[in-house]
């Protein structure tokens, strides 16, 4: 076994970057739901063609409420971007260039710019409110997969920070490909729930015909995938964590429990969506689960992946 060699640090210094990140992740995860309300609102144009302006000027007249929620995003995204620098700051004086924390850091930061770039792409190309085009589709799918890297990499800073203060055992856990069919399964999931999102947006605008419009009119045909999916994906997902729980070496056994739980909440909240001809405030709690549920599958994947053994044991 290979062991990674233990490093001093300042146990304050330490405390106080996991605060830090846990604040980056949580507001990573406002500025994902502020986007989701831009597309549950049709907003995407409210700012016109002009990026990184809105309306052609820094702060706009906010003409209309369009205008206030795509500007709001914008201004959460820069925040958000601002914040990152904290991150690079604090992760090379507490690790150096040599942890494994460093290069995620600069992986996470790269993945952020790709998020920001394929956001100015939606507005460049008018990706946005009542377009139907394959462009769209893609852009839209390659975003919500780049989104997931996001917050992936994020807790992947989290949990290697933390486990900076412990003796890490390389030996592969022989269940993790149980882990990796799980993750690409909700992967799979939020790619066809935005695909179905869009769908729904062209269906229910008053300016998109959809017999008259191909792309829309496929998407439209196919919104029962989606549920589908999400449904056998459900129960394919616990029936994975299923064996990796059995496992008596299992590392955080709550988070599988939890990730079971959210699942359950998940579903609840697309019948609901369903039921209510996706009302806006349902859409940002099923998206908000979503983005929970990636969260604590990520986490539990990271602490079961390879056998972590405490440095006083």
């Amino acid at each position: 076994m290979k062991l990674i060699a233990r490093v001093n640090r300042s146990p304050k210094g330490l405390r106080y970057f996991q605060l830090y990140l846990w604040t980056v992740l949580l507001f990573t995860v406002a500025v994902i739901i502020s986007g989701d309300i831009v597309q549950a609102t049709e907003s995407g144009a409210g700012c016109g063609d002009s990026w990184p302006k809105c309306d052609g000027t820094l702060i706009p007249a906010f003409a209309d409420v369009h205008m206030a929620i795509e500007f709001v995003h914008r201004m959460l995204t820069s925040v958000l971007s601002f914040g990152y620098f904290g991150l690079l700051i604090g992760g090379y004086v507490l690790f150096g260039r040599r942890h494994r924390v460093w290069p995620s850091i600069l992986a996470s930061t790269a993945i952020l710019v790709v998020e920001i770039l394929l956001g100015a792409a939606l507005v460049f190309f008018g990706w946005v409110e009542d377009n139907a085009s394959w462009g769209r589709v893609i852009a839209d799918s390659f975003h919500v997969v780049n989104t997931l890297a996001l917050l992936g990499s994020l807790v992947l800073i989290i949990f290697l920070s933390r486990a900076d203060n412990e003796t890490l055992v390389t030996k592969q856990n022989p269940k993790r490909r149980y882990l990796i069919f799980a993750m690409l399964t909700v992967i799979l999931i939020t790619v066809t729930g935005t695909i179905n999102s869009l769908a729904d947006t062209l269906y229910l605008s008053d300016h998109v015909v959809v017999e008259e419009t191909p792309i829309a009119q496929l998407l439209v045909s196919v919104r029962a995938i989606h549920p589908l999916v999400a449904i056998i994906g459900g129960f394919a997902i616990i029936g994975l964590l299923y064996l990796v729980l059995e496992e008596p070496s299992v590392q955080k056994s709550i988070l599988g429990f939890a990730v079971v739980g959210v699942i359950f909440l998940q579903v609840l909240s697309g019948v609901f969506n369903i039921a209510l001809l996706t009302p806006v405030e349902i859409q940002i709690i099923h998206l908000g689960l979503a983005d929970a549920l990636w969260i604590l599958l990520v986490f539990f994947s990271l602490h079961n992946w390879k056998a972590l053994v405490s440095n006083y044991s």
